[in-house]
């Protein structure tokens, strides 16, 4: 809106307009200074620094990385393992130990991939007689929890075709704690063998053999289950 020009006037007493204009500018200004005020004191409020968050204790779990990598051939010779076949297997290694070892190990319980790892060969026998060697659900929750892994050997069959027979990875992982009877380590010499069925790999065959130190003294247990094709 246009301001609205008044004309000058010489005697000194102010119109009522003139009056009134005054004293609506000043309203004005007292409001714009009282949201000015509020303002600054809602950016205050929200400013204001939060309580400090409580500290999360950091687990070291190993991550999995391939090493040596043999590959037979029933038919072309020299062939190399292709790299996503190598990292599909790898994966499901990673969800084995993640599964079968580290969650039981956090959390005193198997995680809930363990299962949908084993082909129907040999899924009843991981769940139940040999479920003690190939995870550490026994150990119980422990503290202060690392872990170390060697690198992963690679070793496939490959058919005539061209066709992946079988994977297998050998290594060995090492985790330590402190359990509630004391300071605990075990260590894990692990061979899973997988096949392929549609697009998943799942473990066909296993070799594991856990060595567990503990107050209580040494224990071994061995298991294997499952053929090579």
């Amino acid at each position: 809106m246009s301001p609205v020009l008044q004309p000058q006037r010489t005697s000194g007493t102010s119109s009522p307009a003139r009056s009134t204009g005054v004293a609506c500018v000043l309203v004005l200004v007292l409001l714009l200074a009282a949201c000015s005020g509020a303002k600054k004191n809602s950016t205050t409020t929200t400013t204001k620094p939060n309580a400090k968050a409580p500290k999360v204790l950091a687990i070291k779990t190993s991550l999995l990385k391939v090493g040596k990598v043999v590959v037979e051939s029933a038919g072309a010779p020299n062939l190399l393992m292709d790299v996503p076949t190598g990292k599909a297997v790898l994966a499901v290694a990673q969800k084995y130990i993640d599964n079968a070892i580290f969650e039981p190990l956090k959390a005193g319980r198997l995680g809930g991939d363990y299962a949908s790892l084993f082909d129907q060969g040999v899924e009843s026998a991981a769940l139940g007689a040999d479920r003690r060697a190939l995870t550490d659900l026994e150990a119980g929750k422990v503290a202060r929890l690392t872990s170390t892994a060697s690198p992963v050997e690679l070793s496939a069959l490959v058919g005539t075709l061209g066709e992946y027979i079988y994977v297998a990875t050998d290594f060995d992982l090492t985790v330590k704690g402190i359990a509630s009877t004391g300071p605990l380590t075990i260590s894990h010499k692990i061979e899973l063998t997988f096949a392929q069925t549609g697009k998943t790999w799942l473990v066909t065959a296993y070799r594991v053999q856990s060595v567990r130190h503990s107050s209580a003294g040494k224990t071994t247990t061995t298991t294997k289950g499952g053929k090579k094709p």
